[in-house]
């Protein structure tokens, strides 16, 4: 009896952990200097389904990329999207697209990238770039390292981050933020933060690598 009620109240505590983080509709936008921005919206489509898309313009590159997604027990389930990057005016471009489907009791990925097509079976859950930051806000916030399984030109990657607490100057005031690291083996460079308030709004991200450094920040 002792345990069983034991058991209850831990499990009240752990649900209570994972929905700390409710999602709620928005449209933000970034902007990067000199003339770089991001537009970012989240919408409800379906009782337990969600889209989240943005588009960005750079002077080096412009971007659009949307994701459709669903939330069990906490967790964020990929179920469709797409990328396209185009990188100094078409010069080079990164156009993929992927959907999950059940088979019998099997999830296959059915992905095109460029002229390249096909499918692969998966075990776990997966997340691309949109999707990625929703599931760490719900699950790794208090987490000091985490690795994550990453969709991209048809290869699922493991991407692993290193979260510190900080504070940081924003519009001229002191918040506290986490601050998530990427650890690479190359030269590039990923890095966002998360105001550790109600809201848990991405406020800055970082990317870098041969030729470019941008930083965006949440207007």
């Amino acid at each position: 009896m002792a345990k069983n009620i034991l058991f209850k109240i831990l499990f009240c505590l752990f649900c209570n952990q994972i929905f700390l983080f409710d999602l709620e509709s928005y449209e933000n936008y970034y902007s990067s200097k000199p003339t770089g921005s991001v537009k970012e919206t989240l919408e409800k489509i379906s009782e337990n389904s969600w889209k989240i898309s943005s588009f960005g313009k750079h002077p080096l590159f412009t971007i659009k990329q949307e994701s459709i997604f669903s939330i069990n027990n906490g967790n964020v389930i990929l179920e469709s999207g797409f990328r396209k990057l185009d990188i100094l005016g078409g010069l080079r471009k990164d156009h993929q697209t992927y959907k999950i489907e059940k088979k019998g009791d099997k999830k296959i990925v059915i992905y095109s990238y460029g002229k390249n097509k096909g499918s692969i079976e998966i075990k776990e859950s997966l997340y691309d770039n949109l999707t990625l930051q929703i599931q760490v806000k719900m699950n790794y916030l208090e987490k000091d390292r985490f690795v994550i399984n990453y969709f991209d030109k048809g290869k699922i990657k493991i991407k692993s981050f290193l979260n510190n607490k900080n504070e940081i100057i924003y519009k001229s005031k002191s918040v506290e933020v986490f601050e998530f690291t990427e650890e690479r083996e190359d030269k590039r460079f990923f890095k966002f933060l998360i105001k550790n308030d109600s809201d848990k709004e991405t406020i800055k991200v970082f990317q870098g690598g041969r030729g470019f450094n941008v930083e965006w920040e949440l207007d």
